[in-house]
């Protein structure tokens, strides 16, 4: 028990030592900082990221135009994905068959909101947009079956998240969308 205790407290000895070593280098003196502690004040103007929802698998772009003068963060945000297909089930016209068939389907969403800047790194991003969805497959009659479309159509969509400014000015996104539930990561750059 008493080997116990003294692995115990060895471990939080060394934990509590590192942690007040990486304060120590991580914030460091604003006398001695190169960088301002407030993200509006380094002059920079835009940020522009490669993103990609997963597990929908839309890929797209998102651009934040940054507003110093309001320190103000103004968002935009466009995916794609390319070509997906499912399932639709086509009913007989005179019976009660069933038949399946395989379709090709594109989704597209935009984005549009607002970004603050609460340090010289972190972002909080929320935005409202909508997500348009199309079946590349008419609604005929085919082999005496009728097929229905049901995921045609406009819906809404919110997407919130937020976004790190490294200190080089490389950028990294991580978010989500509630439409389909999905999360957008990205990377990019801020001039």
């Amino acid at each position: 028990m008493r080997d116990l205790k003294f692995i115990l407290n060895f471990f939080i000895l060394i934990l509590l030592s590192q942690a007040t070593f990486s304060q120590v280098n991580f914030f460091t003196d604003e006398e001695t900082d190169s960088l301002a502690t407030n993200f509006y004040q380094r002059n920079k103007q835009i940020t522009t990221m490669i993103v990609g929802n997963l597990p929908s698998m839309q890929f797209g772009t998102a651009l934040f135009i940054h507003n110093a003068e309001d320190k103000i963060s103004y968002y935009v945000e466009a995916k794609s994905d390319f070509n997906r297909r499912y399932v639709i089930e086509g009913e007989e016209c005179n019976g009660d068959g069933i038949r399946q068939k395989e379709v090709a389907y594109k989704t597209t969403s935009l984005n549009v909101g607002v970004a603050r800047g609460f340090t010289r790194n972190w972002f909080i991003y929320a935005g409202a947009g909508f997500v348009l969805k199309n079946t590349e497959f008419e609604n005929v009659v085919e082999n005496n079956y009728r097929y229905n479309v049901p995921n045609n159509g406009v819906w809404f969509n919110m997407a919130a998240g937020t976004m790190y400014v490294f200190d080089n000015n490389f950028s990294a996104l991580v978010g989500l969308d509630l439409y389909d539930r999905s999360v957008t990561i990205g990377l990019g750059y801020t001039w």
